[in-house]
């Protein structure tokens, strides 16, 4: 029976891909290395308003009132978000950030314009992976568990709604709810736990760009870190040999005009970068945030493997060291070391393969098969994806999952076909594309 259902799943998605494979998809980058870390050129881009167009204001609150940190990250104590208003009556659009992404990102950015342009209130909020959340509203400060981060968020969100509504005296006609990456898979789980509390009631939940499996994709991006470059022996050497084909490529061309279309002109020139070299930068960045998430996490849950002790962190203490020792272990290395034994300790007799379920969609699948009011945008080159997954998210979600064959991980989400699906999905329009 398994493989019947399989073998549908295969041939739905395929047909659903070819329909979207059609010349008419003007975002032509097929390398998805370098499409995730260009985005979309310019001249493709669905326009928004620019930023001083934009009511907007950085706002806080307390989400754990008496948690206490050391005077050297105290200034996390509070949750920063960021909110845009209308003047009037208008429905809310919460955004979730990606992979160790701040609420204020240039994605972020883009998609608040996006639906503040829109008629919608917007609040902009961190990835719970992202060490200010971790600090000011992860409840266990081992963030990772999609059903457990949820519940963080779901506060999170309700906190910064009254703060916005006292701030501002916002009218709330209606709530949405979207997220890009790791955020996506969020979403998913904040609609989840919302049918269940009913505080929200999403009219429209859009996931941009979601894991299935949280703990593959993780296992993906980590691998991404150890690619080899010939010639190149560690981090530092490579990012000197970064260094010297971009000082290469600006000498040769006489000065440095970091445009829109700089990405593109490099990998034009004879400097451009190989897939080796794109795979390991994006792998870098991603150990980084990993670094960020595991000394964070370490710090509040008192774990004692990357800080030191909360009373030896003073406003002087370097941090450099313990960061540094954080570098060695990623996103596997975290969910191994510190998220499982914590969930293991509450969960005798289960799995690690237990927990990665509890994680997934496919946990939550029965309250997003079906379900109208949520749809999924992805691409087939994502590399966060298996091939399974892809084909996943086509039998899971129909025709709600938007589906194209050329993007990466979010390099074609601002591509104006990309974008005019999802207003009209968000917005009750019928989809006639």
């Amino acid at each position: 029976m398994k493989r019947v259902v399989l073998g549908f799943s295969l041939l739905l998605a395929t047909t659903w891909m070819q329909a979207l494979s059609a010349d008419d998809f003007s975002f032509r980058e097929s390398n998805s290395f370098i499409a995730t870390i260009s985005g979309t050129p310019q001249q493709q881009m669905f326009p928004v308003s620019s930023e001083i167009d934009v009511q907007q204001e950085v706002l806080s609150v307390r989400v754990i009132p008496d948690r206490e940190l050391p005077p050297i990250v105290s200034e996390y104590e509070r949750l920063h978000f960021r909110l845009a208003w209308q003047d009037g009556p208008a429905p809310l659009m919460f955004l979730i950030a990606g992979t160790g992404s701040g609420f204020d990102t240039d994605r972020m950015d883009y998609f608040k314009r996006l639906y503040h342009d829109a008629g919608m209130h917007v609040i902009v909020l961190s990835s719970p992976s992202n060490y200010d959340f971790i600090a000011a509203a992860s409840s266990s400060g081992l963030p990772g568990l999609g059903y457990l981060d949820a519940r963080d968020l779901h506060t999170a969100m309700t906190r910064a709604v009254d703060k916005a509504r006292e701030e501002h005296d916002i009218e709330i006609t209606g709530y949405n709810l979207s997220g890009f990456s790791l955020g996506a898979l969020h979403a998913a789980f904040v609609g989840e736990l919302d049918s269940h509390l009913g505080q929200f009631n999403f009219d429209k939940i859009v996931l941009m760009n979601p894991p299935v499996d949280l703990f593959n994709s993780v296992k993906r991006l980590d691998r991404l870190a150890y690619t080899k470059i010939e010639g190149v022996e560690g981090g530092d050497s490579f990012y000197e040999h970064i260094f010297g084909k971009l000082s290469r490529y600006f000498a040769a061309r006489g000065g440095i005009d970091a445009g829109a279309g700089l990405f593109y002109e490099i990998q034009e020139s004879g400097e451009a970068l190989t897939d080796e070299e794109l795979a390991l930068l994006i792998g870098a960045v991603f150990r980084f945030a990993a670094a960020d998430l595991n000394f964070m996490a370490d710090l509040i849950s008192g774990g004692g493997q990357y800080a030191p002790p909360k009373e030896e962190l003073g406003v002087g203490t370097s941090l450099t060291p313990y960061l540094r020792r954080a570098l060695f272990c990623d996103f596997g290395c975290y969910m191994e070391t510190q998220l499982w034994p914590d969930w293991q300790s509450r969960n005798a007799g289960l799995s690690v393969d237990d927990m990665a379920y509890r994680t997934s969609l496919q946990s939550i699948e029965g309250y997003l098969r079906g379900n109208e009011d949520i749809a999924v945008v992805t691409a087939a080159d994502d590399f966060i994806l298996g091939r399974e997954d892809y084909y996943y998210l086509a039998d899971l979600f129909g025709e709600r999952a938007y589906l194209y064959p050329r993007g990466g991980h979010g390099g074609n989400l601002q591509h104006k076909d990309v974008v005019e699906r999802m207003l009209a999905f968000v917005q009750g329009e019928a989809d006639e594309q």
